[in-house]
């Protein structure tokens, strides 16, 4: 049988597995190998703007937050292999850890003032070199003030361990069979905001859009060209983009792949369907259906958008809430007798936030539909069921591209550059 000790959320606990491979999930409460689990908060340390911790300090609080987050009869300090490794790399500190067997691990850490999405791939082609010079058992922590959530996922998906002071955190080893996963600030607390574009806003949107529709290669004079934004803040905002590793560029900068479900993800952390956009809810007294049918012979543009355009593609539950882009809701509600309302509403009338939601619609039975990339965000940024439907319809969308996706640059009737 072999024991893990584990901690998620706060709690510490022993769990065991059989040979069967099962494991037994440990209440905080059970007495285990005679330790009794007790919850323990997650690290929270002070990152300011103005003052960033120093590599020993990082270090020193790597040793010092594993230690209490440990029982007290583990053994966990500054290794005595020196950093420098026989192959010439180097690692920034080498932490020892032995549990009350004598079972022992070493943990190369990393420590970085900033680390990114693309710093994952560097990280493993540089470290390899020291891994390969230290002994068998050794794990990688990365030390960090701030790990965005893409970043994370990246590590875990690489076996690779992190730390920053805001308490995201993720220390994963075989033996001693260890699991601690907690997490901290989902914004960086501290972030470096010259020189750089935010993923928010309507000219953020705007390009995110363009990106998702069109097949790539372009570059920036195509993409400011085709959404008439400025070439200087499309270079930034895919700059931010390529960092985040959302897209992949070649040496001159023309992007060559956009990560569809990723860069969808990543809006959605800044956008909310109901609250970027102006919306207004209303009741349909005769039901969703009976507006559905006459929204054909409204007399003012309206875009179906949310559930209903999202199950034409990925059918899911039958949409109770029907959400439209129209430029003047009053005056549609008006025609739609729609009856304005705080609570129970099943339709929401919207000013978009951006001319770009006009942009790639389509029409079935003389309805229009927007474009299935903001059918997707303005789901996920939903309520009830929508993020479920969204979840489908970019499943469906990552799946089926050649039927959504084109490959002609087009807004403005620009070509993608040879």
């Amino acid at each position: 049988m072999n024991e893990l000790l584990h901690v998620e959320d706060g709690e510490l606990v022993w769990c065991a597995s059989g040979s069967a491979g099962q494991t037994r999930t440990c209440s905080p409460r059970q007495q285990t190998m005679g330790f009794q689990g007790t919850r323990i908060p997650a690290i929270v340390l002070p990152v300011t703007a103005n003052i960033a911790p120093r590599e020993n300090e990082l270090g020193d609080m790597a040793v010092a937050w594993l230690r209490d987050r440990l029982p007290a009869n583990w053994e966990v300090g500054p290794a005595d292999v020196g950093p420098q490794s026989p192959a010439g790399g180097r690692a920034d500190r080498v932490i020892d850890l032995r549990d009350p067997k004598g079972t022992h691990a070493t943990i190369a850490v990393e420590i970085r003032s900033s680390f990114g999405p693309r710093d994952v791939d560097r990280l493993l082609g540089g470290l390899g070199r020291v891994l390969r010079a230290l002994a068998n058992n050794v794990a990688v922590l990365v030390v960090t003030p701030w790990l965005s959530q893409r970043t994370q996922e990246l590590l875990r998906s690489e076996a690779v361990n992190y730390l920053d002071l805001t308490g995201n955190a993720y220390v994963r080893l075989d033996s001693p069979a260890v699991l601690i996963h907690t997490q901290g600030a989902a914004k960086n607390p501290a972030p470096a905001m010259r020189g750089k574009a935010r993923v928010r806003g309507p000219k953020a949107g705007r390009l995110l859009r363009t990106l998702l529709d069109f097949r790539p290669p372009y570059g920036v004079r195509d993409l400011a060209a085709a959404t008439g934004l400025a070439p200087g803040y499309v270079s930034r905002l895919l700059d931010t983009l390529d960092r985040e590793a959302l897209i992949e560029r070649s040496a001159r900068g023309r992007v060559e792949s956009v990560d569809v479900a990723r860069v969808l993800a990543r809006w959605a952390e800044t956008y909310d369907v109901f609250h970027t956009n102006r919306a207004a809810p209303y009741l349909a007294p005769g039901g969703v259906g009976q507006i559905m049918r006459r929204l054909g012979h409204a007399s003012n543009p309206i875009a179906v958008t949310g559930s209903f355009a999202a199950v034409r593609l990925a059918p899911k539950a039958g949409p109770a809430l029907l959400a439209a882009y129209c430029d003047d809701p009053a005056a549609v509600a008006d025609e739609l007798n729609l009856i304005p309302t705080d609570e129970g509403a099943n339709v929401v009338l919207m000013r978009p936030f951006d001319g770009v939601v006009w942009e790639r619609t389509s029409s079935e039975e003389g309805v229009m539909f927007v474009a299935p990339s903001q059918a997707a965000i303005d789901c996920l940024t939903g309520n009830g069921r929508m993020p479920a439907e969204g979840e489908a319809l970019v499943g469906w969308m990552t799946q089926n591209e050649d039927t959504w996706r084109l490959s002609v640059l087009s807004a403005t009737g620009v070509k993608a550059s040879e």
